[in-house]
């Protein structure tokens, strides 16, 4: 093993812990702190390709197999004793990161197509980027209300901001015109402010 390479790979997961994790996941955070201060797990992640040695595929690829650690000695044992199943996961799976907060660059592009919108999500993010409107965004020097499902401060500050105007000052809301496709779901937005309705759609 390389010392530099180790090096790097310790920062790799202590970064992910203090940075990615951080007030986010408490337990992915202890989880990937305890991997950069321990030796032997660094040595099962090194012979593996850089794609397939980061953070959170080693834990998902753990609970997918045995499920939830509750802190690191649980993790570190189960993965010493299982090495040749958890290597096996990790290197034929990969994770997908859905996080609302994608909408943060969206919303400043379909804030200037014309209305109505349709959008149509394929993927695994569960439906959360189909609801641009309905999330409140901070950019900085320019901030939209609050949403009536969450607010995400600091969001894209160094990229496109969304158009002065109705809706993208503090206090404002502008009716939601958009129809969101999912699973063979169809969600309308009647408004911002009132109860919205799901229609069943079948699949062809």
């Amino acid at each position: 093993m390389h010392n530099q390479d180790f090096a790097d790979l310790s920062n790799r997961y202590r970064r992910f812990a203090e940075v990615e994790a951080h007030d986010r996941s408490p337990l992915y955070a202890a989880l990937a702190r305890g991997v950069a201060q321990d030796r032997e797990a660094p040595g099962f992640l090194m012979p593996l390709p850089k794609e397939k040695q980061q953070p959170n595929l080693l834990i998902a690829a753990v609970r997918h197999l045995f499920g939830v650690s509750s802190d690191w000695q649980q993790l570190r044992d189960v993965l010493l004793a299982n090495t040749d199943a958890i290597r096996s996961i990790m290197l034929t799976r990969s994770t997908q990161t859905n996080e609302p907060a994608r909408c943060a660059v969206l919303r400043p592009v379909l804030a200037q197509l014309p209305k109505p919108l349709a959008l149509i999500e394929v993927g695994a993010s569960a439906g959360l980027c189909l609801l641009p409107d309905l999330y409140g965004y901070d950019y900085g020097s320019r901030r939209r209300a609050p949403g009536p499902l969450l607010s995400l401060s600091g969001a894209s500050r160094s990229g496109p901001r969304p158009p002065a105007g109705p809706g993208t000052s503090e206090g404002e809301r502008r009716p939601s015109n958009m129809l969101r496709t999912l699973s063979g779901t169809t969600l309308r937005t009647i408004s911002a402010t009132r109860s919205r309705k799901v229609i069943p759609r079948r699949s062809a």
